[in-house]
């Protein structure tokens, strides 16, 4: 099931930058033959349609920005650099927003994107090695803009990581004097790519996988807009903790599920950084929540204005585990970051 959402996630992810690219480059080619480009301004709708503003999140290091979920990709992306650099590096004030894992910064007459995947959906044209930030990538043009750069930040092959980094610089306008497309696209990307890979954890081995090492509640922010392999080591760490178990008798479901099975009992922490709920009429922790007594389940919102959310489930028909409510209250609060 991870498995296909991660598909899909990369599918919508793709397509959405496709449909940026397309827009911007029917916009070039409707007035590449204007003997004089009208003025532009700033969108005056922002964000657009289903996208995010840009809030403050913490940024990653060593490897973990290739295991982040999709929501807080595009977050991340766009708070790596700062606004006063996208501005300086475009020549123009911009607008950001976050959009199913990509980062969108526009200005009057340039339009970017920055997202990571498991693969580079687009490779660019006349593409030329280059290293970024001391990772290998490539920067070439795109079909429809005069600008892409790939940039490879961890060597992996996991389902729900997303180790490659493409940023893109579309005009929207007919270039009449020269600008150096390439370099804003290398000076954005070293930028990025030095922010979101500071010394830090690497990727875990088969080893941590099947049995991800304690980790504490990391403060502040729990969870939420963290990388799957620290999103993995907090659920284990909170579950063993409120069963009073070995962390080794809890079993990790990659990406982002921790759970326990006892005869015919079972129980779960999950995080979902895509939540359908669009509605949660409880409190739990301090927190929006949707509350299932009967059913088992707690789902609590863990960051305003985002479909990141943790759910908590308890099965179990004979009543051998904690109740809902008693472990919910256990596991919640620290992996709130409290």
């Amino acid at each position: 099931m991870r498995g296909m959402q991660k598909d899909r996630t990369v599918l919508i992810a793709v397509s959405l930058t496709a449909v940026f690219a397309v827009l911007s480059g029917l916009a070039w080619f409707l007035t590449r033959d204007s003997p004089e480009d009208a003025p532009r301004s700033l969108p005056s709708a922002w964000p657009t349609a289903g996208a995010e503003p840009i809030r403050p999140v913490p940024l990653p290091t060593g490897e973990m920005a290739a295991a982040l979920p999709f929501g807080t990709a595009g977050q991340v992306l766009c708070n790596a650099v700062p606004v006063e650099t996208w501005a300086r590096v475009l020549a123009g004030p911009v607008l950001r927003e976050a959009a199913n894992g990509i980062c969108h910064v526009v200005t009057a007459d340039l339009d970017v994107t920055a997202s990571t995947y498991d693969r580079a959906p687009v490779d660019g044209g006349q593409p030329a090695g280059i290293t970024v930030a001391g990772h290998r990538g490539t920067l070439g043009e795109s079909p429809v803009g005069p600008a892409v750069l790939t940039v490879r930040l961890a060597d992996t092959g996991e389902r729900w990581a997303a180790p490659e980094l493409q940023l893109r610089i579309v005009s929207l306008t007919r270039v009449r004097t020269e600008r150096d497309f390439r370099g804003m696209a290398e000076e954005l990307g070293t930028a990025m790519v030095g922010a979101i890979t500071s010394p830090g954890p690497s990727l875990p081995s088969e080893a941590e996988r099947q049995h991800p090492p304690e980790l504490t509640p990391i403060a502040g922010t729990g969870i939420a807009d963290a990388a799957y392999p620290l999103i993995m080591r907090q659920l284990c760490t909170q579950l063993a903790r409120a069963l009073e178990l070995p962390l080794a008798e809890v079993q990790p479901d990659w990406p982002c599920t921790c759970a326990h099975k006892a005869g015919e009992a079972e129980i779960k922490l999950s995080y979902d950084p895509d939540s359908t709920t669009k509605y949660f009429g409880d409190r739990f922790a301090g927190r929006p929540a949707d509350v299932s007594d009967s059913g088992g389940v707690i789902e609590v919102q863990l960051v305003d204005g985002s479909a990141q959310t943790l759910v908590v489930k308890v099965y179990d028909l004979d009543r051998t585990m904690p109740g809902i409510r008693d472990l919910a209250g256990k596991v919640v609060p620290p992996l709130l970051g409290r």
